[in-house]
C-alpha cells in the first residue's frame, strides 16, 4: 500500500500532484494520513523523503513517479511519502515512536547535504540516499547514486583484464575536468604505475584531428576523455574509454568508444513503461529509486536483511555490503553504429 503523506500545513494532497504526471492509484491503495494515524500498524514500512516543491520540486516528482510505479507491486510494504522542501526537520521528530519498530528502510534524500542531517534521526534504518557522494557512506547511509567514480574503476578493471597500463588523459580546463582528472589520479594510484605511464593533456579548446593525432603519437595504450575529441572508429591499437553519460547524448560522435554501463535486463521494460505512463523518460535518479523499491520489496517478502540481497535491477546488480557501501556491477560496451556491443576481453583483442 502507498501512503502519501504530507506534513505542511495545508491540505493533505498539497504535494502530491496526480494528473499526467502520476497515475492514479486506486483509492482504497491509498491513504492520506497527515498525523501518521496508521505508521505503526502495519508490519513494514518505508520512508521515501523527496523533495516534491521548491526549486528541485521536478527531480523530487520524476522519482516519486518511479517508486509509484515499483510501490503497484507491493502488498507487503507501506510507502510512506515525505515532502523535504515543505517539511522542517524538527517536524520528523513525530516518527520517534515508530523508528525502531516497523521502519525498515529510509530511500532518499536525493543531495548528501540533507542526509547527513535525516540519518541522524534514524540512528538504526538503513538510509539509501540517491546521492552519488560516497563521502556519506558509513553507519547505516549508503549512497546510492550513479557515480563516475564507478564507471571509472569498471573501466580501469576492463583495462587491467586486457593488460593495458599506459593512460592518457584528455580533459577540458574548468570544474568538471578537474573533478573526473582526481577521480582517475587517485584510482590509478591503487595501481602502483610507472612515472610514465600517465599523461594528462587539459585543454580550453582542441580540435577533434589534433587530438586524435595526439592521441595516436603518444604511445599510450587507453585514452580516456569526456568529450569526442579523439576519434576512436581512427585510431590504432588505441583504445578510448568515456563515461557513459557521454556517448549516450551522442553516440554518433563516439563511434568506437569503449564505456562501462549500469543496466539490467529490465531496464528498457522499465523505461519505455515510464515513458508510456509520464510522457518523459526517466533520468539516472528515477532509476535509482525504481530499483531500491523492488530490492526492499524482495527482502521483504523473501525476509532476506538488505545486507543479503544480491538484486538484479534497472541499473545491474546491485549488493548492499556490510561495510555501507553500494555496490553495482557493470557491463562493459562499446559503441558501434550507434549501437551498444557488449564486450569480453576476447572481444576487444579481435576488434584492436
Amino acid at each position: 500500500m502507498l501512503l502519501l503523506l504530507c506534513l505542511a500545513s495545508c491540505s493533505a494532497d498539497k504535494d502530491i500532484r496526480p494528473g499526467e504526471k502520476i497515475p492514479v492509484p486506486r483509492e482504497e491503495d491509498v491513504l492520506f494520513d497527515p498525523e501518521l494515524r496508521s505508521f505503526g500498524q502495519n508490519k513494514n514500512a518505508v520512508l521515501l523523503l523527496l523533495p516534491l516543491s521548491g526549486r528541485n520540486g521536478d527531480v523530487g516528482q520524476s522519482i516519486l513517479n518511479a517508486c509509484l510505479l515499483g510501490a503497484l507491486n507491493s502488498r507487503n510494504v507501506d510507502f510512506h511519502v515525505l515532502d523535504t522542501a515543505d517539511s522542517s526537520i524538527e517536524k520528523f521528530k513525530i516518527y520517534d515512536d515508530f523508528k525502531d519498530k516497523n521502519l525498515k528502510a529510509v530511500i532518499g534524500p536525493v543531495f548528501a547535504s540533507e542526509t547527513k542531517q535525516y540519518a541522524a534521526l534514524f540512528p538504526k534504518i538503513p538510509i539509501l540516499s540517491l546521492s552519488n557522494d560516497a563521502r556519506i557512506n558509513g553507519e547505516h547511509v549508503f549512497a546510492c547514486g550513479l557515480s563516475p567514480r564507478d564507471e571509472i574503476r569498471s573501466l580501469l578493471k576492463y583495462a587491467d583484464s586486457e593488460d593495458a597500463n599506459s593512460f592518457l588523459v584528455i580533459l577540458p580546463n574548468g570544474e568538471v575536468g578537474d573533478g573526473i582528472l582526481a577521480i582517475i589520479s587517485d584510482e590509478l594510484k591503487k595501481r602502483r604505475l610507472g612515472d610514465d605511464a600517465v599523461e594528462v593533456l587539459r585543454y580550453q579548446s582542441i580540435s577533434r584531428k589534433t587530438a586524435t593525432r595526439y592521441a595516436q603519437n603518444s604511445g599510450k595504450e587507453i585514452v580516456f576523455a569526456i568529450d569526442p575529441v579523439a576519434d576512436a572508429a581512427r585510431l590504432k591499437n588505441v583504445a578510448v574509454f568515456t563515461l557513459s553519460s557521454a556517448v549516450l547524448s551522442n553516440p554518433e560522435a563516439w563511434n568506437g568508444a569503449i564505456f562501462a554501463f549500469f543496466g539490467g535486463r529490465d531496464r528498457p521494460k522499465f523505461e519505455n513503461k515510464y515513458a508510456s505512463v509520464f510522457g518523459m523518460r526517466p533520468t539516472a535518479p528515477d532509476i535509482i529509486g525504481y530499483d531500491l523499491v523492488g530490492m526492499i520489496n524482495e527482502s521483504v517478502n523473501g525476509e532476506i536483511p538488505l545486507t543479503e540481497i544480491n538484486y538484479q535491477g534497472c541499473s545491474g546488480k546491485i549488493l548492499l555490503n556490510k561495510k555501507y557501501r553500494l555496490r553495482r556491477t557493470p557491463e562493459i560496451f562499446r559503441m558501434k553504429n550507434s549501437q551498444k556491443i557488449r564486450l569480453t576481453p576476447d572481444d576487444a583483442a579481435e576488434d584492436a
